[in-house]
C-alpha cells in the first residue's frame, strides 16, 4: 500500500511542470458587465500555454426593455484556451447554448503593426502595439523587459509580455496584475474533458447559424414567456471569421 501510494504521487508530481503564472484583471463591458481574474500559464520552455477566468464580481441585471426575459445559456465547464506552439494547434473549449465543445484550430496568425509610441506605468516603460483580428481592433502595451509572447485569451506574439489590451471600442480589457513561478499540469484539461471536437469553421457555423440558434433558444424557453422583439446579431470576442473576410 505504501509503495502504491509513493507510485501514485511520484506520478502525479512528475506532471507538474514548471511554469509562470500571469494574473489579469477581466472587465467585460457587455450587457451584463463582468469582472473576471484571468490566469494564463506559462511552461518554462514556452512551448505550451493555457488561459482561463472566474468571475469575482457580476452584474446580473438585465436592463433590456424588448425582451421579457434575458437568457444566458452555459454548459457549467470551465472555458479555456491551450496553446501547443510544437503542434501549432490551438483549442478552445466554448460553450454552445448549453453545449461544451472543443475548438481545434491552427494557431492564429495575428499580425501586430509595432508603434513607436510609449507610456510609462509604475516605472516600467511600457510599448504600443495594435491588430486586427476577428472583427475587432485591439490596443495592447507591452514591455520588452519580460520576453514572454504569449498572452490573454487569444493574444500572443508580440516581443514582450502585455500588460494591457482592450478593443478599440473599451468592451473587453485585460490588465497585468501579477507576474510568478509556479508549476502547472497543462495535460490536466485535456484528459479530463469528454467535449466533441469541432473545426473553428464548424463552431462559427453552429455558434451564428440564426435559424438553428433561434429554434434552440425558442425550444427551451419557459412556457408562456415571449420574445417582443427578437433581433439576431453577432456578439462575443469573434465575430468575423477570416474565410468571410
Amino acid at each position: 500500500m505504501r509503495y502504491l501510494f509513493f507510485l501514485l504521487f511520484t506520478v502525479l508530481n512528475f506532471a507538474q511542470e514548471k511554469a509562470t503564472l500571469m494574473t489579469y484583471e477581466v472587465t467585460y463591458n457587455t450587457e451584463l458587465p463582468t469582472t473576471k481574474n484571468g490566469y494564463l500559464y506559462i511552461s518554462n520552455d514556452q512551448k505550451k500555454t493555457i488561459y482561463y477566468t472566474e468571475n469575482i464580481n457580476k452584474n446580473n441585471e438585465s436592463k433590456e426593455e424588448n425582451i421579457d426575459v434575458a437568457l444566458k445559456f452555459e454548459s457549467g465547464k470551465k472555458q479555456f484556451n491551450y496553446f501547443d506552439y510544437q503542434k501549432d494547434t490551438l483549442i478552445t473549449r466554448d460553450d454552445i447554448l448549453k453545449e461544451s465543445v472543443l475548438i481545434k484550430e491552427m494557431i492564429p496568425d495575428l499580425y501586430w503593426n509595432l508603434l513607436d509610441e510609449t507610456i510609462t506605468t509604475n516605472n516600467v516603460v511600457l510599448n504600443k502595439a495594435t491588430c486586427y483580428f476577428r472583427g475587432r481592433n485591439y490596443i495592447a502595451y507591452y514591455s520588452t523587459n519580460i520576453p514572454i509572447k504569449a498572452g490573454p485569451w487569444k493574444f500572443q506574439g508580440l516581443p514582450g509580455v502585455i500588460y494591457t489590451i482592450s478593443d478599440e471600442t473599451k468592451r473587453y480589457n485585460w490588465v497585468l496584475k501579477k507576474i510568478e513561478s509556479t508549476e502547472y499540469n497543462f495535460s490536466s484539461e485535456m484528459s479530463n474533458t469528454e467535449a466533441e471536437i469541432i473545426s473553428i469553421k464548424e463552431y462559427a457555423k453552429r455558434k451564428f447559424s440564426s435559424q438553428d440558434l433561434d429554434e434552440k433558444i425558442i425550444s427551451r424557453l419557459p412556457r408562456g414567456v415571449k420574445i417582443v422583439d427578437q433581433k439576431t446579431f453577432r456578439t462575443g470576442f469573434e465575430i468575423k471569421f477570416e474565410w468571410e473576410e
